[in-house]
């Protein structure tokens, strides 16, 4: 992938072979499919088979229920029946761990059965030793000898499989030789797709799950790679695990999941919320709803790329990020008042003013406050704030003064400011004001210029000699509104070009690049990508803000801003990021650090990784999370993961500190890392033993 620039600069969805699940097509040209899991006891038919009805009626196409040992599976048939009864019919996957034995009953019932690669054939030991080639040969007709009899008796049936790699349960074997990395996953999958092919079996769906989505990411690029090159053509199922809850759990796994569909990759998702099965499904609805619509031939599809005739997307102009491994891009610093960004510096997080500051100044600076949490410049006292408030502030205050009368009213809200003691950067567009762009610079500590198609050179160097003179730093956002999509690479480079010609003549390199406009509205990530690889190609290593826009509700754009900036983020793109949309300050602030932290680029309050329910779970999951985190959400940086089972539970623990996994019944295991440190703890006593734990390791402060 890393060679076909066409593939991150355009929409096309991977070409895959069509595998039925039952009556629903997955992949090929079918649209992308949506899934959940149910969390009732699979023992209970009524309460199980009731939970499947309200999925269905949610939009949900495929219901996953877990089958931990052969008395569950053997129910199926029960649950099966029970649905025939209620007149719905819906495809039924089994979940498998562990149990060969479940999987075969499982098969005679449903239409899918998943298996994790990582625990069918082999228990976690975390022992360290290497194999030679033979050893390794031998392991590999062990799992051969166990997983044979599954393959052919869903080839029988007519039944699909998904084999289903988890970050968490890698085997020891893949442990051993590739470690826990994307590769290691994508050849565990592997190992078992060999199998199956070599009986001639192909009804298979693969997935690549890890709680952490830059990993998911990479595992499911890297295994889209490795197919092309092995001339398979596999379905993907999408998903990123232990999520969490509410609105973080939601931006995870829009991050994880979005990211991917933004490539063409995934055939079906699951979005895996630590809530109530349901709520799962319309928030996968919102994720493939557009891509959806593209595949079917939505208009906007020819306005979702940045491609153009001839060398302008080849190596020579762009230089893209590698895609199976993490790296941030590396650029210069730029000085801002009170803080700088690229050049390693954490990701600042910018907001636009909303206030009419020329009819409403009073009005103007309440919203600034608001917007700094009554931190001020971030050099100030904190001032009835808890710990993980006073993270959550505006770094970049924008505004657009159109007229010399606006722009003499701009020194009155920062005298204002000043006054209550609110300092914070203010960048000035100054687009409107060329003809008086002397008179900014006093009021301004960034200045924003909207580099449009027609710009005159003569205009950029009014900016560049306007800024330099008071050491400003300049912000070029280029726009990308009423210019074609055949065109937008095109413009995109002469933009560039010209931008970079001027600031070389004069020496100015106290800048950044943005980029706005109403051909954004489907090609974010593809034209920021295009803007890093240009800029990256030219040796120009500056940074970039990430720009989204949008004149939808909070709620409406939660998701795809999470989508849009993810991506980016997860690639390595982006120093600062600023969203403009129809909502409250606080809101865009929480959901600007949410995205932040889920793609580990800021860590701003307590990581918590917590899987989704299932019929597995040993203990009430929904309100042991919400309890664990009312006593530990203060904790700045430090990653919990809750589990309800063993599962996924030990290797999960290692992209965690610590871990609170079930045991047994009202039974619980503590862990630190991947290693049980603590055993069948009493639930009601596990909370404190957690937090005595936490302050042995010495990573707890006080509330």
């Amino acid at each position: 992938m890393n060679d076909n620039l066409e593939s991150l600069l355009t929409y096309r969805r991977r070409k895959t072979r069509v595998v039925y699940v039952g009556d629903i097509g997955v992949g090929g040209d079918n649209p992308i499919r949506v899934q959940s899991m149910t969390i009732a006891d699979t023992m209970d038919t009524a309460a199980t088979a009731k939970e499947i009805v309200q999925l269905v009626e949610a939009g949900c196409e495929i219901v996953r229920v877990t089958a931990p040992s052969i008395h569950e599976a053997e129910n199926l048939k029960n649950i099966k029946a029970e649905l025939k009864k209620l007149g719905v019919k819906v495809p039924l996957v089994a979940d498998i761990h562990y149990t060969p034995n479940a999987a075969l009953i499982a098969a005679e019932y449903v239409e899918k059965v998943r298996i994790n690669p990582g625990n069918y054939a082999d228990k976690k030991r975390f022992e360290q030793r290497e194999y030679t080639d033979a050893e390794y040969q031998q392991e590999l007709e062990r799992i051969e000898e166990k997983f044979k009899p599954l393959v052919l008796k869903c080839k029988a049936l007519g039944r699909a499989m998904r084999i289903g790699t988890n970050h968490g349960s890698l085997s020891d074997r893949i442990m051993n030789r590739y470690g826990d990395t994307p590769e290691g996953m994508v050849e565990s999958a592997l190992e078992f797709v060999r199998i199956c092919q070599k009986y001639d079996y192909h009804d298979i769906i693969l997935s690549m799950k890890a709680s952490n989505p830059q990993v998911a990411i990479q595992a499911y690029r890297l295994l889209a790679a490795r197919m092309d090159e092995l001339g398979m053509d596999y379905p993907f199922h999408l998903g990123v695990t232990e999520a969490g809850d509410g609105e973080e759990g939601r931006i995870k796994s829009a991050v994880g999941i979005g990211a991917l569909l933004e490539e063409g990759l995934g055939d079906t998702i699951r979005v895996s919320l630590t809530e109530d099965s349901v709520y799962e499904v319309p928030v996968a609805l919102q994720l493939v709803r557009k891509f959806n619509e593209l595949n079917q031939g939505d208009s906007r599809l020819k306005r979702a790329g940045m491609t153009t005739p001839g060398d302008d997307i080849n190596g020579a102009s762009l230089r893209l990020p590698y895609p199976f491994a993490y790296n941030r891009r590396d650029t210069i610093e730029c000085d801002l008042v009170y803080y700088r960004i690229g050049k390693g510096n954490i990701p600042r997080v910018e907001l636009t003013l909303g206030s009419d500051f020329l009819h409403e100044t009073n009005r103007a600076i309440d919203e600034v406050a608001a917007m700094l949490g009554n931190n001020g410049n971030g050099r100030l006292p904190v001032i009835s704030q808890s710990r993980k408030e006073a993270e959550l502030k505006c770094e970049t205050l924008h505004v657009y003064p159109r007229t010399p009368r606006e722009l003499s009213e701009l020194s009155f809200l920062k005298h204002g400011l000043s006054d209550r003691g609110r300092y914070l950067p203010i960048a000035v567009d100054v687009t409107s004001l060329i003809p008086i762009v002397k008179r900014v610079p006093p009021l301004a500590d960034r200045i924003v210029f909207q580099f449009w198609k027609d710009t005159r050179s003569e205009t950029v160097m009014a900016v560049i000699d306007s800024a330099r003179k008071h050491g400003l730093p300049i912000e070029w956002q280029i726009q990308l509104g009423g210019v074609s999509s055949e065109l937008n690479a095109g413009f995109l480079l002469n933009a560039i070009d010209e931008i970079l010609s001027h600031c070389n003549e004069a020496d100015c390199w106290n800048i950044l690049f943005s980029l706005s406009g109403e051909a954004m509205e489907t090609s974010v990530v593809r034209s920021y990508r295009f803007l890093a690889g240009r800029l990256d190609a030219l040796g120009a290593n500056l940074p970039i803000l990430l720009r989204y826009q949008s004149g939808g509700a909070f709620d409406d754009i939660l998701l795809d801003a999470a989508v849009q900036l993810g991506a980016l983020l997860c690639d390595g793109i982006g120093d600062a990021i600023h969203i403009e949309a129809n909502a409250p300050a606080k809101d865009l602030l929480r959901l600007s650090y949410n995205i932040l932290q889920a793609t580990r680029q800021r860590i701003s309050k307590t990581e918590f990784i917590s899987c989704p329910s299932c019929g597995r779970t040993l203990f009430n999951l929904q309100t042991t999370t919400e309890r664990i985190k009312s006593k530990t959400s203060h904790l700045k940086g430090v990653k919990i993961a809750i589990m309800g089972c063993i599962v996924n539970g030990p290797g999960e623990m290692a992209d965690a500190d610590f871990g609170y996994v079930g045991a047994g019944p009202k039974k619980v295991n503590l862990f630190v890392g991947k290693e049980c440190v603590e055993r069948n703890i009493a639930e009601e006593i596990a909370d404190e033993r957690l937090i005595e734990l936490i302050k042995t390791h010495g990573k707890w402060v006080e509330p």
